[in-house]
């Protein structure tokens, strides 16, 4: 391992949260409860009601709130490593398909609901989670879940970040 100093930001945020969370015997819950908040924020975001935007015409509908949620997190990730972006990317596109084949079933406020549901889920198993680990910050822990998942998925993969 390279001292501190010599780290890259994304290594240094991903080593303090997996050192923060090195009591956990099965991070399995974790990688769960990371992927469904994931999904619930996505999901509330993208069923929030967008406002419509005269310029954009018939491209109206392919602008809401996920959007710029998705835009947000690409930046962010890709300041700290581009290799991990594209993985978030590549799972965020994922997850459009989903929400657009649900979108398809569930009319009014069921997809709303059903996002806030599965947000709400999503968060409550990290909360159980970090609970077991004591006095950490929570809220920086729940920002760079989504890294430490990354960067996680890349490591079993054998690919550089």
């Amino acid at each position: 391992m390279k001292p501190k100093a010599e780290l890259r930001p994304v290594e240094r945020e991903f080593e303090n949260y997996n050192k923060s969370i090195n009591p956990v015997s099965n991070n399995a819950l974790l990688y769960a409860a990371v992927i469904l908040t994931l999904f619930g924020m996505m999901l509330f975001a993208w069923a929030l009601p967008f406002p419509r935007i005269g310029f954009l015409g018939k491209y109206n509908g392919y602008v809401n709130w996920a959007s710029f949620l998705i835009a947000a997190g690409i930046y962010y990730y890709l300041r700290l490593s581009p290799t991990v972006s594209y993985l978030l990317l590549f799972i965020l596109f994922a997850f459009s398909y989903i929400i657009i084949q649900l979108e398809q079933r569930l009319t009014g406020t069921g997809l709303l609901i059903t996002g806030l549901g599965i947000l709400l889920a999503g968060l409550a198993g990290q909360m159980f989670v970090y609970r077991r680990l004591n006095n950490l910050p929570v809220f920086k822990m729940m920002m760079n879940a989504p890294l430490w998942l990354m960067v996680s998925i890349l490591k079993k993969m054998n690919l550089r970040y």
